[in-house]
This record gives C-alpha cells, structure tokens and sequence, in this order.
C-alpha cells in the first residue's frame, strides 16, 4: 500500500503530521490531486483553538485552499486531462435542500468542506470530485494560485455591496485576510481606504498592501482619524476581524444609507447593536460566505494584485505546526505549505 505524509486534525487543537495511505478515487466523478501548494486559512486557525471557534470534523485531512496536477481520473471526467493543473473549490452543496434550489448554494443546509468536514489539501495527495474544480494555468506563480480560495471569497464579498472608486471605506484588521481585502480594494480602484492594524509588522504591512490611512489601534481611535483625515463618515465599513465587538464600532463609523460587510467568521463572538442607528441612519448589513472561483481566476495571477507579496515563507508539510504558531502570535502573513517540495 502506498503512504504519503498528510495533517490529520484529530480533534481539541491537535493537528500530526501523519504517514497515511494515499487516497483513491471511490467515484468516477473524481480526480486524484498531486498537491502542489496550500495556504494555511484563518479558519484552520479558528478550528485549532481550544474551544474551537469553527467547527470542523475531528480525523480529516485538514486544508482547504489548494491546487494541484491531476494524476489520475475517474472514468466519467471529460473535461480535465492527467497532467492539467487544477484549484479546489471546497465547498460541496447537495443540490436538493430549499438553499440550493433556490440558487444559495453556498448556505447549503447539507454541506460538505473539503479540509473541513473531508479530507483536504494539507497533504502529498487528494481525491476530488471533479464540479469542484477550476481549471488553473500549469505556468501560473505557485503562490499565487494557492491563494485562489481566499480571493474567491472575498470577490464574492464584494459584489454584495454597492461602492464606486470614490467610497470611503474602513477595513477593520490586517491579518492575512485583511491584508488580501487591501490589494484587492486598492486593484479594483478605490482611493479613500482607511485600514485598523495593530502591531508594528501589521502596520507595515498594510502600508506596504497599498492603504492610504493605517490606524495604529493601539495608539488611536479609528472613529478620531476618520473624523481628522475625510470630511465625512464611512460609506462601507469591513468587518475582517468577526471579534463582534467590531460590528458594534462598525455602527458609529458610517455616514447615511452605510454599508457593513461582515466577512470574519467566528461562532462565539457577540455584538452589542443599537437598533435606531440602524433604522435611523437606513444603514445595510451583509454578510458573506461564498466564493467567486470565476471573478478570482481572471485576475489571481496579476502580478500588479501582486498576491505572492504577502507570502512570508514557504514550507514543507513537516513544518506546518511551527507556521500556525507563527501566524498566531503574527511573526507571518501568508505562508504556503509544498507538501511535495517547492
């Protein structure tokens, strides 16, 4: 029997790199993936945190944004070959319930989650069905490609709010989404963008990500900035942070008719919201959870989005527990893992 090395989440914050069997497809739908690289999620993370804060199945492959080259497939695929390169889409809906049959795919009442509920991408080797992949060019940056699922989301995020290049937009954090959320603000046109970072290398980074006002949290107010560097409020404020309390500062930081996009995701956290803002100033709030694979492709591999920028190292699937404590204590931005060699 052939073995491959792979992270199994075996469930309270404990995360071994394993010798396990490689999978085989089970379906003729499916294609078998020689994983070439993976990014490590905010919500990999959030599932490791004792209590956890998203719920993911315990004994999976964790990982869920990843591409690869298919090496084998089933005998009902057409339209990939054995050598194409290919980006996981991890989200699997059922296709029956209320949700899917009325085109809310991605709120699927029965979902599955490739590195979430199914084996994922942190490891040499994984099986897919073949509806959940996007073609991806053999020549692409490797670094940028694995960054395709985080950009999908946030490109899905985007088109559920109303903005032009003028807006006035606050995005609350910096981490490694955040700072996704300013190259791609700022490669879609938007020049008033005030970003909330805290910690020196957050800071940086920001600035560096192309933010035009970078407040210091721990040195400032972002409600006084706002009040000092724009002559009026906020037109969208983005949670990227999901702490709750964010949303509650989101309500005193937006002018009439103002945007909330809450797009951090964390099952504790709680909001303290004062309806009459709301109704009083006509504010909207939405929230976000799908993917855009389609909008993300056409421009993941830009390099003025410039994606691989944020890549603070790469390695290997050995080193996979070191880089989450990296990420946790913020020592990293985004780091992407090779689990067959760079």
């Amino acid at each position: 029997m052939k073995t491959m090395k792979a992270a199994m989440f075996r469930g309270n914050g404990v995360l071994n790199i394993e010798e396990i069997p490689v999978p085989e497809i089970q379906k003729d739908t499916e294609v078998k993936l020689k994983i070439k690289a993976a990014g490590i999620c905010g919500s990999d993370l959030h599932a490791l945190s004792v209590p956890p804060l998203q719920k993911i199945s315990s004994d999976i492959v964790l990982g869920h944004e990843f591409y690869g080259e298919i090496v084998e497939k089933g005998s009902a695929v057409r339209d990939f070959d054995i050598g194409d390169y290919a980006v996981v889409q991890p989200a699997i809906s059922c296709g029956t319930c209320f949700e899917c049959r009325h085109q809310m795919e991605f709120l699927c009442s029965n979902k599955l989650h490739y590195g979430q509920s199914l084996d994922g991408g942190f490891a040499q080797y994984a099986v897919v069905d073949v509806g959940q992949l996007y073609p991806v060019p053999r020549e692409a940056n490797p670094d940028r490609a694995a960054q395709t699922e985080p950009l999908a989301c946030i490109m899905d995020a985007l088109k559920k709010i109303d903005f032009t290049a003028d807006s006035r937009v606050i995005l609350m954090g910096a981490g490694p989404i955040g700072l996704t959320f300013i190259r791609t603000l700022k490669y879609l046109g938007i020049r008033n963008l005030m970003v909330s970072a805290k910690g020196k290398a957050r800071i940086q980074q920001a600035r560096d990500c192309g933010a035009d006002v970078v407040v210091d949290v721990q040195r400032e107010c972002v409600r006084d900035v706002m009040q000092r560097e724009w002559d009026r409020k906020a037109d969208i404020v983005i949670d990227a942070v999901g702490s709750g309390e964010v949303l509650s500062q989101s309500m005193e930081l937006l002018g009439s008719r103002g945007q909330v996009l809450v797009f951090g995701y964390n099952l504790l956290a709680e909001a303290v919201v004062r309806p009459g803002l709301i109704c009083g100033n006509e504010f909207k709030i939405v929230g976000a959870l799908g993917k855009d694979f389609e909008s993300a492709l056409k421009i993941v591999d830009d390099p003025a989005l410039g994606l691989d920028k944020l890549v603070t190292r790469r390695i290997a699937l050995e080193d996979l527990n070191e880089a989450i404590e990296d990420l946790r204590n913020k020592k990293a931005c985004r780091i992407i893992v090779y689990p067959n060699g760079q």
